[in-house]
């Protein structure tokens, strides 16, 4: 372990780690992180879901990010530059996962149908992208403030707002979760009164584990941004804050299998085009097969331009099986059935 004896500042052992990060564990997941750029790329084309694929891989970015810092920490564990790429990105890049999150629960809704949610659909758009934007903003602040100089009075201020972009974050999660309950609750209760014209989608076997793996996903990043707010509530020179094993496992490892989740059962897969409107043009793309018509409901042709009278009375000497048709004779007086006419 390296130790930050050579920092100048009396602040330092506050802002900087105190070992030298794992050039091989860092440098997995930076490639992993990396290389699920252009999947997630490729999956946004491939099922036309450009704005979701967009968010997810601008947290991607940012834990490339992060990760490039703590590789380049390895050798400079007490370098401010190298702590803030580290910070930053590894601070944000869930925070814009998250969001993407966020896209996809009005499309599971529509699903089911609107009448279950325990929303308004207006302002569920306004609420988690607002919280996700004002958590972005403190946390770039707060990291950079906290960061940036060896104040007292910077550091001070800076980790309050990063905690506070941190706890807006869980905030945002936990609204979520809680209405995702109440939405899955009253799916259960009134499972009656679901719109069969989506069936062939929620009662498919992929919805369901495409659902099963976005709530895991969803309890992943619950559990990383509980994590960081507590090394940041503690502070940088905590003991949580300097075990290198707890961040790769309780935010890096969170991240990346929540992340995995979300590409492996991509939501475009199972919620084509990404779009209500187009679900509803893929279900009822086939049509329905027409009702034949009964052997003596055949059409008149008295009134049709092409009538041959003469064709007509030819045709009745070919006799095949298979077009048996008979002239309809009217019942015979009495209200009696001839037999002779069933056959």
């Amino acid at each position: 372990m390296a130790s930050s004896a050579g920092c100048a500042s009396s602040y330092c052992s506050r802002i900087f780690l105190t070992y030298e990060p794992s050039l091989a564990g860092n440098a997995i997941f930076l490639a992993v992180f990396a290389v699920l750029i252009p999947v997630t790329f490729a999956l946004g084309i491939k099922y036309k879901s450009s704005i979701f694929a967009a968010t997810l891989n601008t947290g991607l970015a940012l834990e490339v990010v992060g990760y490039i810092g703590r590789v380049l920490l390895h050798s400079s564990p007490n370098d401010r530059s190298y702590f803030i790429l580290f910070l930053i990105g590894t601070v944000i890049g869930p925070t814009f996962i998250c969001a993407a999150m966020f896209l996809v629960m009005p499309q599971i809704v529509t699903v089911y149908g609107d009448e279950f949610r325990s929303w308004r659909p207006g302002w569920y758009s306004y609420l988690f992208y607002a919280l996700s934007t004002v958590s972005v903003v403190l946390e770039l602040v707060g990291g950079i403030l906290s960061t940036i100089r060896d104040d007292s009075g910077d550091i001070d201020t800076g980790v309050p707002i990063l905690i506070a972009g941190l706890a807006i974050q869980l905030f945002a999660l936990a609204i979520f979760i809680f209405h995702a309950i109440l939405f899955a609750i009253a799916v259960r209760t009134r499972h009656h009164a679901l719109d069969i014209k989506f069936a062939g989608i929620y009662n498919s076997g992929s919805f369901k584990i495409f659902l099963l793996a976005f709530s895991l996903a969803t309890l992943l990043l619950v559990v990383r941004t509980a994590y960081r707010l507590v090394v940041v509530a503690e502070g940088y020179g905590s003991s949580i804050a300097q075990s290198e094993i707890l961040f790769l496992v309780l935010d890096g490892l969170m991240v990346l299998l929540a992340s995995l989740l979300l590409l492996v059962f991509f939501p475009g897969r199972v919620l084509p085009d990404s779009q209500p409107q187009t679900m509803t043009r893929r279900i009822s793309k086939t049509p329905l097969r027409p009702i034949r018509p009964a052997p003596y409901e055949s059409p008149s042709t008295h009134h049709s331009p092409t009538y041959n009278p003469s064709s007509v009375r030819s045709s009745q000497h070919n006799y095949s099986p298979r077009k048996m048709q008979y002239p309809v004779q009217p019942p015979p007086q009495g209200g009696m059935v001839d037999s002779d006419a069933l056959w």
